[in-house]
């Protein structure tokens, strides 16, 4: 088991990676999610908070190990003001690093559903570590970039992976008041994340491709796209 314990430290790389390592040890194969993983990738945004995806039966595990690490409670439930608005875009699986900032868990269903199934010595082409070298550097109006080496135990989504990923949550939310926020994580990665060695848009499955496509060059024919592809994610049971 980690030796790790939270003592109010600032919500950094080196945090991310103790809770990351903190999981693992417990057996919780976790995933780097939210807008500390769009950083990642390139992305200037703001960080309120660091989110991971986690196997759902062990989402109860990962709750225990990080409130017994220290992590604060959350004793407000529905009124917590780091739920946001929509209040659905939050977990409500959540623990406190301060009034202000939360460590939020997902169940791979809610996020990944469509990602294979995942656990701490997966090697799979759909999972990098949030140090691979084909990630940015930090730039002066960009994300963070790419962790150091040391604290590769860090694992994240593939830029593509991730970017089909929102296509589906998308499609899932369509009409719902979470779509704009989907609507614009694939707009920051059309604006910072594509044409950079960790994203080839010829790599997108289809359905997935040519929605970005035509979103991509402004052609109207985006909407239709993603109307065959919500079909399909339909009849797929999503």
């Amino acid at each position: 088991m980690s030796a790790f314990s939270f003592a109010g430290q600032k919500l950094d790389n080196n945090l991310v990676g103790s809770i990351a390592s903190l999981l693992n040890a417990a057996g919780v194969p976790n995933l780097l999610w939210g807008n500390y993983l769009l950083t990642v990738y390139g992305v200037p945004t703001i960080v309120d908070g660091v989110a991971f995806v986690v196997p759902d039966a062990l989402l109860e595990k990962g709750l225990s190990t990080l409130s017994g690490a220290g992590f604060l409670p959350c004793t407000q439930g529905l009124e917590c003001p780091c739920l946001g608005a929509p209040q659905s875009l939050s977990s409500l699986a959540h623990l406190h690093i301060n009034d202000e900032l939360v460590v939020s868990l997902y169940r791979k269903s809610e996020m990944l559903w469509d990602f294979p199934e995942f656990d701490i010595a997966t090697d799979s082409a759909d999972i990098i570590s949030a140090s691979d070298g084909h990630l940015p550097l930090a730039s002066l109006a960009r994300g963070q970039g790419r962790f150091p080496a040391y604290l590769s135990a860090v694992r994240i989504p593939t830029a593509i992976r991730y970017c089909e990923a929102v296509i589906n949550l998308l499609c899932r939310d369509h009409k719902a008041p979470r779509e704009p926020y989907w609507l614009a994580i694939v707009t920051y990665i059309l604006e910072y994340v594509d044409g950079t060695e960790a994203f080839h848009e010829e790599c997108l499955k289809d359905g997935y491709r040519q929605f970005y496509t035509a979103m991509k060059q402004g052609d109207s024919k985006m909407f239709h796209h993603l109307k065959t592809l919500r079909d399909s994610l339909v009849k797929s049971n999503m």
